[in-house]
């Protein structure tokens, strides 16, 4: 599958996901808005139907009498109201487009506290003419048009949404499962990578040792005649010496030998090394000293930590003001975070993601396991490598150890 190809997959999903349940939505909202309308006719003709019956009374036939006379054939009748042009009546006024034949008839829903009343005003002919009657039904009388319906709407809402939810369960399941089998892959080939590695490398030292070996002796033999010609091939051996090493760390990382370790005793063989590179790269390094002491393995935090320094100095080396800086801080409960961040230009992040790849380097000369190791060895000592930007310029590499049962160490201790 295609970057571009996956973008659009990872906005659809989650259009869909909100897509779908308002589909559902909107379109039981209409089917109930429906079934309201059809309960409105049926009120309604109901009531046209007692208006037509009230033509075949005479004219004389008081309210009472037509009241009981309809209620017999409209059970859902409440109460009956008769208007004749003229007469005094507080709703007179408002009947005026009736009476002028504006409108047909005029419905409206009326609140009540005990049951809602759907009145109709109607005119008719009488034998005395025109009238206009106000009958009022029982609105719950049309409910069982829509009670049934308003459930199965429901149901079915209900049964979409769980449809649609399973649906997207397992899209995302088949894609966590799509995403798990080629994590599977990448370390099966890694892991194959790591032990071809290391054979190669075990395989590799022994012929460097003797060219090593053999070169020198004939340097301290020869003297300075021949040890220029020489020099370059033991700068190159000592090159594929370090390159071998690495190969054996990534390919066959030592196992951790966990023990409470002060700060100032990482520091300690760390500041060496740090010097050598600040000479050799003509930059500034300083480094915190808090009085922390945690759960570790020395050698490996520092072999790390190693890899880290040597990045952020190539990294800054030949600028003017280059600076590393190391930062210790606690962080939680019993957890240490180990910051080492230089000033340089930074890493794009479309070649950040790659960093830890193996073998990926963005330097004409180097093995591209420096990342990858550092990173592994702060996993076997329970922590994680993250790298981010630094501020005001540089890349800030953290080591961030969560449960290292970091604590304070006291004066007397120091001392």
């Amino acid at each position: 599958m295609s970057g571009g190809t996956r973008l659009i997959s990872r906005a659809l999903l989650p259009l869909a996901t909100l897509a779908l349940p308002v589909v559902l939505l909107v379109s039981s909202l209409r089917t109930l808005n429906e079934l309201d309308q059809q309960k409105s006719v049926f009120l309604r003709n109901r009531a046209a139907a007692a208006a037509g019956r009230l033509e075949t009374f005479a004219g004389s036939a008081n309210r009472a009498t037509l009241f009981e006379a309809l209620s017999e054939a409209e059970p859902a009748l409440v109460d009956l109201q008769l208007f004749t042009r003229g007469q005094p009546s507080a709703e007179e006024p408002s009947l005026t487009p009736l009476w002028e034949g504006q409108e047909l008839f005029r419905t409206e829903l009326v609140r009540g506290r005990e049951a809602d009343l759907y009145r109709v005003y109607v005119p008719f002919h009488a034998e005395d003419g025109l009238r206009i009657a106000r009958i009022d039904l029982d609105a719950q009388a049309a409910e069982f048009l829509v009670t049934h319906a308003r459930h199965n709407v429901a149901a079915a809402s209900l049964g979409g949404l769980v449809l649609v939810a399973l649906s997207l369960y397992a899209v995302w399941a088949s894609r966590r499962t799509a995403r798990l089998e080629v994590r599977q892959l990448e370390l099966e080939h890694l892991a194959q990578l790591g032990e071809m590695s290391a054979v190669l490398a075990h395989e590799i030292r022994n012929p460097l040792g003797t060219i090593k070996g053999f070169a020198q002796l004939i340097g301290e033999q020869q003297g300075q005649s021949v040890r220029g010609s020489l020099d370059p091939i033991l700068s190159e051996v000592e090159r594929l010496e370090n390159l071998v090493s690495d190969l054996l760390l990534y390919g066959r990382p030592p196992a951790p030998s966990l023990r409470p370790a002060k700060w100032e005793e990482i520091l300690a063989t760390l500041e060496a090394h740090a010097g050598h590179l600040a000479r050799e790269r003509g930059i500034r390094f300083t480094a915190e000293r808090p009085a922390i002491e945690w759960r570790t393995d020395p050698r490996l935090l520092q072999h790390a930590l190693l890899n880290l320094l040597r990045n952020a100095a190539e990294a800054v080396g030949g600028r003017a003001g280059g600076e590393v800086r190391v930062e210790v801080r606690r962080t939680g409960p019993g957890g240490v975070t180990i910051t080492v961040a230089d000033n340089g230009p930074g890493i794009p992040a479309t070649v950040r993601e790659k960093l830890f790849k193996p073998f990926f380097t963005t330097k004409p000369s180097g093995t591209g396991l420096g990342l990858a190791i550092a990173r592994s060895f702060a996993r076997a000592l329970g922590g994680e490598l993250a790298l981010s930007d630094a501020e005001p310029t540089g890349v800030a590499a953290s080591l961030r150890f969560p449960d290292a049962s970091a604590r304070q160490v006291t004066m007397e201790e120091e001392a």
